[in-house]
């Protein structure tokens, strides 16, 4: 009995040291970005607008929870429209069935009504705040340009150039 206790302890302390032994390697793999452009929020390329710790709307997450109800709803219709099709050739089933399907549906309907009357799927936001203006107490960051990177590799191969003739000479 105390072996199957034993084998539950081993894997929770197997689990937990593949955890942190993994951040720990990560942490020392990573690369440290400790400038003010390294730790910028990154967007795709883009400048970044306003703070990283912004607050999503609950509407995101509202409709994706009802997309999932819905989609995983619908997925009980499939097994049932198998046994629709078979209980239809038996006696007095057949009727139950589909009577217990239209049920299914016209309680997802009634879901899906209730959702839609309670706003929860409009997508205009109704925002009432101060408009939002970026602050200029962050650094732009300073691209170089290419035409003086450009003249000043040219520059430094000429002086490669001509150091490597003074010492061949």
């Amino acid at each position: 009995m105390y072996f199957d206790y034993l084998n539950v302890l081993v894997f929770a302390a197997v689990g937990l040291a593949f955890v942190f032994v993994n951040l720990i390697i990560a942490s020392v793999l990573r690369p440290k970005r400790k400038s003010k452009v390294g730790l910028e929020t990154y967007e795709c390329g883009e400048e970044t607008i306003g703070d990283s710790w912004i607050q999503f709307d609950i509407r995101y997450y509202t409709v994706a929870l009802v997309y999932v109800i819905f989609a995983v709803e619908i997925a009980f219709l499939f097994p049932w429209a198998l046994v629709l099709k078979s209980a239809a050739a038996s006696d007095g089933i057949g009727v139950f069935v589909l009577i217990e399907g239209v049920l299914f549906i016209a309680i997802l309907l009634l879901g899906l009504a209730y959702v839609w009357c309670k706003g929860d799927l409009e997508w205009v936001l109704s925002y009432s705040g101060p408009e939002y203006n970026p602050g200029d107490d962050r650094d732009p960051v300073k691209l170089p340009n290419i035409k003086e990177l450009e003249a000043a590799l040219e520059a430094s191969d000429e002086h490669d150039s001509e150091a490597s003739e003074e010492e061949a000479a």
